[in-house]
């Protein structure tokens, strides 16, 4: 079970609502080449051309870090969340990157693949023989070394310069960082989709030593009651060329019963696989256990309005979105409608934990296996389900919006009470 913060898991589900296991398909658009009309300073311009110079001398590099989210959404208290992680490169193409619980990424050399810790699903493609553009590779991999380690990232690239630079509209040289006992000159990179990169390079080798990512402004066209989103990595450690990482380190293979993602996906029947694809149809039939220890079961509420709400612990739009629901079966249970809060895939202690301290009163089931998920498409999350009295989905909500789902919700329900 994945630990109750995966730090590549949050930051995706808030920017691109999926799921790792599907972020080929869905994840970041290509961002531009560098825009025509971006302004680089000629100091900036100096220091780009030092670290673009050091990663392309690379013959190897081991590297070892934290990855850390500091989050808050509007009305709610900050979070801050941190993960280690270790990773090596070997020239001209193999490296891998873990972070112990939530991810690993890596290139034997013949095969480029990732794997998801949870749900336990794994994704392979043939490796590029050199080093590529980050748009060249799969955006799972791409989008997750941008945030999580970005000197991987520019050490796999064919040229690092232009990689700091994608998407750049002003490159800056602004006051040094200090960060340990190192004073390191510093770049500011305001990127057009409205990220701002805050890189320190080591003054020594002119590697990153730390990078400060401001997601807020991105992703606020996705979530406008997002207060803060900022991702930070920190090198603790940084060693090139020396001690190259032995084979046996970049060798790989799918753990004993790991999914296929490509496969699953391609298994799925499409109506599935979109979860809006469920309105009209009839709702899968599950019975699923309560955090009270009584079963549910969907064949039993025929005759009642039924809504599903998937979510987990660690998705920040869930947690924000869970309050309203909780408001809106407060406002139902007296009205012949039922309401779930559906937790996908965590332990129970760690749901009760959860509810105890939000004092949340709507009914909780567990989805601990994730089947009834699969069985709503419920590749991302929150999910919210409405199901009429005859059985058949009304209603599908993917996503929070805090200024319209929860009116939009009410609506569904009460025009499903109607019929």
């Amino acid at each position: 079970m994945k630990p109750r913060y995966a730090i590549g898991m949050v930051v995706l589900s808030l920017a691109l609502g999926t799921s790792l296991a599907r972020a080929d398909e869905q994840a970041k658009p290509d961002a531009p080449a560098t825009p025509a009309a971006a302004k680089i300073s000629p100091d900036a311009r100096q220091l780009i051309d030092q670290i673009s110079d050091a990663y392309s001398k690379l013959h190897s590099l081991n590297l070892a870090g934290t990855v850390s989210l500091d989050l808050q959404v509007e009305g709610s208290s900050a979070e801050k969340h941190s993960s280690p992680f270790t990773s090596a490169y070997v020239a001209p193409n193999r490296f891998r990157h873990e972070v112990k619980g939530d991810v690993l990424i890596g290139n034997t050399g013949q095969t480029l693949y990732t794997f998801q810790a949870e749900p336990n699903a794994y994704t392979q493609a043939e490796a590029p023989k050199e080093k590529v553009a980050s748009k060249d590779l799969p955006k799972s991999v791409a989008t997750l070394l941008a945030m999580q380690d970005p000197s991987l990232l520019l050490a796999i690239s064919k040229n690092a310069g232009d990689e700091l630079l994608d998407g750049v509209t002003e490159a800056t040289k602004v006051d040094d960082t200090k960060v340990g006992d190192a004073s390191c000159p510093t770049l500011k990179l305001v990127n057009s989709d409205k990220s701002v990169a805050t890189v320190a390079v080591d003054p020594s080798t002119h590697l990153v030593r730390q990078m400060t990512l401001d997601m807020t402004e991105q992703l606020k066209q996705r979530r406008p009651d997002l207060a803060r989103a900022v991702v930070t990595t920190d090198y603790s450690k940084s060693s090139p060329d020396e001690n190259a990482a032995k084979d046996e380190l970049f060798a790989w293979s799918p753990p004993p019963g790991a999914r296929d993602a490509a496969a699953m996906a391609a298994a799925q029947p499409k109506d599935e696989a979109d979860a809006s694809a469920l309105e009209g149809k009839d709702a899968p039939l599950f019975k699923l256990d309560g955090l009270d220890g009584k079963a549910v079961s969907l064949a039993d509420l025929k005759g009642k309005v039924v809504v599903l709400d998937l979510w987990a612990t660690w998705c920040p739009p869930c947690r924000a979105s869970l309050p309203h629901l909780n408001k809106l079966w407060d406002a139902m249970k007296d009205k012949d409608v039922k309401i779930y809060a559906v937790n996908e895939q965590e332990e129970k202690k760690d749901v009760q934990g959860f509810v105890d301290s939000t004092k949340l009163t709507v009914p909780v089931l567990l989805d601990s296996d994730g089947k009834m998920g699969g069985q709503y498409g419920a590749t991302a999350i929150p999910e919210t389900v409405v199901v009429g009295k005859d059985g058949k989905v009304k209603k599908v909500f993917v996503g929070f919006n805090p200024g319209e789902t929860p009116e939009q919700l009410k609506s569904a329900v009460e025009s499903a009470q109607k019929e």
